[in-house]
């Protein structure tokens, strides 16, 4: 007979994720309150200087809190950039989906086996943190449209696509501007112990490639064995021409333009990096910092792309045949999207009461100081460190915040462990893309959730339960992803170019 336990956890499962929200602002709302009451603070310190201040937690039903929520409430939604990201996506997926190109484009994954379909998505997930949150936006309504059109279930694709560019997204191959930030503060907390030091965005290239090429597998497989048999297949005709002529022109267009794009980001070429910041050497930050014209483009250029090359496709192939059809073929996949929007909403008012009471800060400060109270060295430090950056990730999913608050400690400590701020950065940067699976406050988990709203409104998608699908795959990656980093740091192997494990 169940326990009345057993009963409380089934209804929190089963509760709806906008209730679950709410029910979690709640809480925060409260925990500010005791927290400010008995006066808890932590310490920051300032990376580069080693100065501290004081952060204090801010009660939210105080007056200054209940100012907050009214004149922020609304303009924490409207800046929300996930918003911007989803709608530009959806115009490209509606149109890809209703012109056929999509169809034309994964037809031959129909011939070969599901697992080798999971293999490509969730490697296509683990290498897209190259245009970071965007891939979410973009990626999670595209796999479970093409898991329809291959006749499986699009809910199990939005999930694999989640999981693929969650555990991807510190161990990127390519570079990005996050890394960039983050490698700057890593340089910054480093000058306390070596002056000279300078991070290399490409000091952790051998162990990501490893990585990359390890959790593709082993995701694959745990996939397929735990998440593919909880979906029914599925089946749905469509009547969408194929044609061969509109398929070599479209991407033939698709080449010409991709190529026009990369050739106008590569310096030093006949009339190339026109889309590139002047202001800097730093290649990485002409090409994606916040004066770049492509940083600022990149995803209305790849839409407009997309766009164009499935019009042609639909005109040529006959599914567009009108300005009607046009229409419809970029609007489709706004059917049944008010709910992540509404969602969105109430995340954005969660996620700015948890910013300004400083919760998290506070929480994270108390724990990388217990850390720096340490005396442990090698496995144990380095296990300690993955596990409470996990639990940090829970309540501040957010790198860049993670790292200005860890970095500054977390770097010297680790220093003075023999371990290189490179290799640090690297465990951080593991931690960070697990600990994200594990948080129910996570953004672009919510926004899976409302994507697998819109492709089955009859399936449970409260936030709990969809964790709990993912859990044994979350758990078994979280063991690999340590073990990888801990294989690494005992047979003391390369880090990446020009980069070494200990100092």
């Amino acid at each position: 007979m169940a326990t009345k336990r057993d009963k409380i956890k089934r209804n929190i499962k089963k509760q709806g994720p906008i209730p679950t929200i709410i029910f979690l602002c709640i809480i925060f709302a409260f925990l500010s309150f005791i927290l400010n009451l008995f006066r808890v603070s932590g310490n920051v310190t300032e990376a580069g200087t080693l100065e501290t201040s004081v952060v204090t937690v801010n009660n939210i039903f105080g007056k200054e809190g209940i100012k907050y929520l009214l004149n922020n409430s609304i303009s924490n939604f409207t800046v929300l950039d996930s918003i911007i990201y989803i709608i530009m996506s959806l115009i490209a997926v509606s149109i890809l989906e209703s012109s056929g190109f999509l169809k034309h484009l994964i037809t031959p994954l129909k011939k070969i086996k599901p697992k080798y379909v999971t293999l490509i998505f969730i490697f296509i997930g683990m290498i897209s943190s190259i245009f970071g949150d965007f891939s979410y936006a973009l990626l999670l309504p595209l796999a479970g449209v093409s898991y329809k059109l291959l006749g499986r279930n699009p809910s199990l694709g939005i999930i694999t696509m989640f999981l693929g560019i969650t555990i991807g997204y510190g161990i990127g191959i390519t570079p990005n501007y996050q890394d960039y930030l983050l490698g700057l503060i890593t340089t910054k907390s480093a000058t306390s112990i070596d002056t000279s030091y300078h991070y290399n965005l490409f000091s952790n290239l051998y162990i990501s490639l490893a990585s990359i090429l390890i959790l593709t597998i082993s995701s694959t497989i745990l996939v397929e064995k735990t998440l593919s048999k909880k979906f029914l297949r599925y089946d749905e005709k469509d009547n969408l021409n194929i044609s061969r002529k509109a398929f070599i022109i479209s991407m033939s267009i698709f080449i010409f333009l991709v190529g026009v794009m990369i050739y106008s980001i590569i310096p030093g070429l006949p009339f190339s990096g026109i889309l590139l910041y002047d202001g800097t050497k730093e290649y990485i930050v002409r090409l994606f910092g916040p004066n770049s014209a492509f940083g600022n483009g990149y995803m209305l250029i790849l839409i407009f792309i997309l766009v164009l090359c499935s019009y042609i496709y639909g005109r040529i192939s006959g599914n567009i045949r009108n300005s009607n059809d046009t229409t419809y073929s970029l609007t489709k996949s706004f059917e049944n999207t008010g709910y992540i929007f509404v969602l969105l909403f109430f995340s954005s008012i969660m996620l700015g009461l948890l910013e300004w009471s400083n919760i998290g800060d506070v929480i994270a400060t108390n724990i990388i100081d217990f850390i720096g109270s340490l005396n442990f060295s090698g496995f144990p430090l380095l296990l300690i460190i993955f596990l409470l950056v996990i639990v940090i990730s829970i309540i501040m999913p957010s790198t860049l915040l993670k790292w200005n608050i860890l970095g500054p400690i977390m770097v010297p400590l680790l220093m003075r462990a023999n371990i290189t701020p490179a290799f640090a950065q690297t465990v951080f940067a593991f931690s960070d893309s697990v600990g994200k699976l594990f948080s129910p406050i996570y953004i672009y988990l919510i926004v899976a959730i409302g994507f697998l709203y819109k492709s089955d409104s009859n399936m449970n998608t409260s936030i709990f339960s969809t964790m709990k699908k993912m859990m044994p795959v979350i758990l078994i990656i979280s063991l690999i992803s340590f073990v990888i980093i801990i294989g690494w740091y005992l047979i003391g192997l390369p880090l990446g170019i020009s980069s070494s494990i200990t100092m």
